[in-house]
């Protein structure tokens, strides 16, 4: 179940802090300005968030080649 809530624009901003809690948790607040609607709060779908964080996104794309405990020789540190 979906609660809506029409609000006037001056009690939205005395209360905006309130107002935004209520959309987190679930509500809508519809803004209105001499009871024309102009403005929707709700709360934000939450979407699946893999491949988007910064640790973990490539996870998979690497492949190992050779040995990877073996020193490298000093002539393969400099080659272009």
């Amino acid at each position: 179940m979906v609660c809506m809530v029409k609000v006037q624009i001056g009690e939205f901003r005395d209360h905006v802090c309130e107002y935004v809690r209520r959309a987190e948790n679930g509500e809508t607040i519809v803004v209105a300005n001499r009871s024309r609607e102009v403005a929707v709060l709700q709360p934000r779908l939450r979407t699946k968030r893999s491949g988007r964080r910064l640790l973990g996104c490539l996870k998979g794309t690497a492949r190992l080649r050779g040995d990877i405990l073996a020193a490298i020789p000093a002539e393969d540190w400099f080659r272009s």
